[in-house]
Formats: structure tokens, sequence, C-alpha cells
């Protein structure tokens, strides 16, 4: 979404999008078609009308038969589940204009131990608020809470409440996250630019050690991304854990979520210090400015 440009200005930047799409595909495919050789079991379709592209790769990477199994989607397009899969996706959406890409790569690592993950997280944790302390910017805690009668009244319409609401489970709507906000200021934007990268780094390097969590790591720039979502992970069905950015007039927010049940992030979370099931408190001095 694009707000306050002009057709043509829109134009060029979705002109500008495709170019990249293009070439960021191409380095895809080139790739999933070496794999596809190496695969136990590979899946492969196109199709190509009036400028607008579906492709699909589905991939059993895993030799093992014995820890296999396949289901099919959209109009029997198989993907499989193994110990290692493979699956892309890349179509238009809402018009030929646009695309939607979704690549998942899933592997199965040693189960280290349920202390071993703690102190992972911990350290990721710690690691990160040290980098901003360091840089004598203080952490605001705040907590956003949504009960069960509150979340089931609003789960079937656009709540103006909240930016983001994300479902997992099918254990009930509720839940509560406690965060840490480090805000960098506006005009700082290249200190901002230097911890983001740093963050993105340290997260990455958090996924390379043996987990057994479902995580999912967000290979974009700090210019790429405006809701910035770095890291997800979940323990369950009702616990998880993410650290993400956003940018908007007052500077570059980054946050630290612990969820325990279902992830809703508020609107204007950078400024909410605490969020109950539609009441609001805000930070001292981030309140909302009244209208004149």
């Amino acid at each position: 979404m694009y707000l306050g440009v002009d057709s043509l200005s829109l134009d060029s930047i979705l002109r500008e999008d495709r170019n990249r799409m293009a070439q960021q595909l191409s380095t895809i495919r080139h790739t999933l078609d070496e794999l596809q050789a190496e695969a136990a079991e590979s899946y492969h379709y196109e199709y190509h009308k009036g400028g607008s592209d579906t492709i699909i790769y589905s991939m059993n990477l895993c030799r093992d038969t014995t820890r296999y199994a396949s289901k099919h989607h959209n109009a029997n397009h198989p993907t499989f589940y193994s110990d290692e899969y493979l699956y892309f996706n890349y179509q238009p959406y809402h018009d030929v204009r646009e695309v939607g890409a979704t690549l998942q790569y899933t592997v199965h690592t040693p189960n280290p131990g349920p202390q071993a993950e703690k102190n992972s997280l911990e350290s990721l944790t710690s690691g990160i608020a040290r980098l901003f302390i360091q840089n004598k910017i203080k952490p605001r805690m705040a907590m956003w809470r949504h009960d069960k009668t509150y979340s089931d009244s609003i789960h079937a319409v656009d709540s103006k409440d909240f930016e983001s609401r994300i479902i997992i489970g099918g254990n009930g709507l509720e839940g509560v996250t406690h965060a840490q906000i480090f805000t960098v200021p506006r005009e700082q934007e290249e200190k901002a630019r230097q911890f983001y990268d740093e963050i993105s780094r340290m997260a990455l390097q958090f996924t390379e050690g043996n987990l057994d969590v479902l995580y999912r790591y967000n290979y974009l720039t700090f210019d790429e991304s405006y809701w910035g979502d770095i890291l997800t992970c979940y323990y369950d069905e009702t616990t998880s854990y993410s650290i993400n950015m956003r940018r908007n007039e007052s500077g570059f927010h980054f946050v630290i979520a612990n969820t325990k049940g279902m992830e809703w992030f508020p609107v204007d979370w950078p400024s909410i210090k605490t969020f109950v099931n539609g009441k609001v408190s805000y930070f001292k001095g981030m309140e909302p400015k009244k209208d004149e």
C-alpha cells in the first residue's frame, strides 16, 4: 500500500517493484531448478496469461520415506511434508499489477532440550537490550491484553483497535503480550539503520542453533521494511516471541514481544503502555494530540 502519491509516481514505484521482483524470481528459479535434480520427489507448475504468471515448486528433499506425508491444495497442487521440504508459490493478487510470493523451507533439527532453547532466547533478548542500553536508549515496558469475551466480540469484524492480529491454533482468541519498546528519534535514521542491521544479524545467528521451535525470519533490508517483522518464534499454539520494527513520524520503534495466547498488536503500539480489552493508557508525553 502506498499513501500520498499520485498515479504517475505509483506507476513508477510499481514498475521498480516489478523489476526487482523479476530479478529475484530469476535467481530463485535458477536455484530451485538445480534442487529439483536432487529432490526425492518434486512438483513444478506454471501458468502464463496476459502478462501475469503463476509459478509453483514443491519438493521433498528428505530421503527417509518413513518420515513423509503429502497434501494437495489449490487445484491438486501437492505440498510435501517431511524432515526437509520446500514450497514456492508466485502468483498475481488483487490485479495483475501486483504479485505475491511465498518461499518456505522447512528442516527438522535435533531437540536440544527446553533449557537450551530458553537460554538461547534469553541470550538474544539480553543482547538486543544491551545494544540499546549501551547507546543510552532505555526500554519502555508495555502490556497489551484481550480476554476471551472481548476477542470473540470483534473477531469477525475489522477492528480499528489493532494494527496486526495473528491467529494460530484453535485454543481460543484471547492473549496477553508483554513488550519492551526501544525508540530511536526520527532524525537519527542512520543510527536506526545500524540497529536494524545488527538486530537482524543477531536474530539470524539465533536461527542457526539447534532449535525445537517453529520460527520465521524475514530477509528484509532496513529500506524494504516499514512494518519490520524481523523474527517470530512459536513454541506451541499458545506461546510466541517476536522482534519487530515500526517507523512513524516520531521515530523508529523496535519491540521485543512475548505473548501467551494470540498476538494482537494495537494501533499506535509504540505509544501504548497498556491495552486491556479496548481501554488504553499511553506513555507519558506520547498521548495522541487532541483535534483543535
